[in-house]
């Protein structure tokens, strides 16, 4: 993570935060069946320079108790589902962070056979209750934010999570900007924590 520079005096960059996660086990499978050279899925971690809205709203709803013409209102000790969240990230210039993202998806529904798990990645795949089916696609995504000094100053990590969309590639030829994407996950559970500066 301490690859990213930017300008200590700069404090609108962009790049200030990056997302991080583990590849799941079937995805590094596929390093063994479809690769072309230098673009590999061979590494434990992948990491994407990230911006716009990537914290979604966390609400513990209260309940409505009636006494004596009036409304009293208490907590319900209970978290709504959490929405998904779309980040949005540049494509590099070999196109290895799209073509992750793309491959996860591919791998969940894929693209010629329309089936799950197509080229019998997953060994668990016939018991789709089984935490180990889970895990073979599903991740831990962390995004880590800096200030503007470039010190990490908190975390928020993302559970279980996998990708559900990702978005049209964009570029205009014209104005010589960098391509934009986005992808789309889902997750189970949102853990936030301050680190040390």
């Amino acid at each position: 993570m301490s690859n990213i520079t930017q300008s200590h005096l700069n404090k609108a960059r962009d790049d200030k935060f990056l997302l991080s996660f583990n590849v799941p086990t079937a995805l590094k499978k596929i390093n063994d069946k479809f690769t072309r050279d230098n673009t590999h899925v061979n590494v434990d971690s992948i990491q994407f320079s990230v911006y716009g809205t990537m914290v979604p709203e966390i609400e513990v709803p209260a309940t409505e108790i009636r006494y004596g013409g009036s409304t009293l209102y208490q907590s319900s000790h209970t978290k709504n589902s959490y929405p998904p969240v779309t980040v949005n990230f540049t494509v590099d210039s070999r196109f290895n962070n799209y073509w992750m993202i793309y491959s996860w998806l591919n791998l969940l529904h894929d693209e010629k056979t329309g089936l799950f798990d197509a080229h019998d990645l997953i060994p668990a795949k016939g018991l789709p209750n089984s935490s180990a089916h889970f895990d073979e696609y599903q991740t831990n995504i962390i995004i880590t934010a800096f200030d503007e000094y470039n010190k990490e100053v908190i975390s928020f990590t993302y559970t279980k999570a996998f990708p559900t969309s990702i978005s049209d590639l964009k570029f205009i030829y014209r104005e010589g900007k960098e391509i934009d994407c986005s992808f789309t996950f889902v997750y189970s559970q949102l853990y936030v924590k301050l680190l040390d500066i």
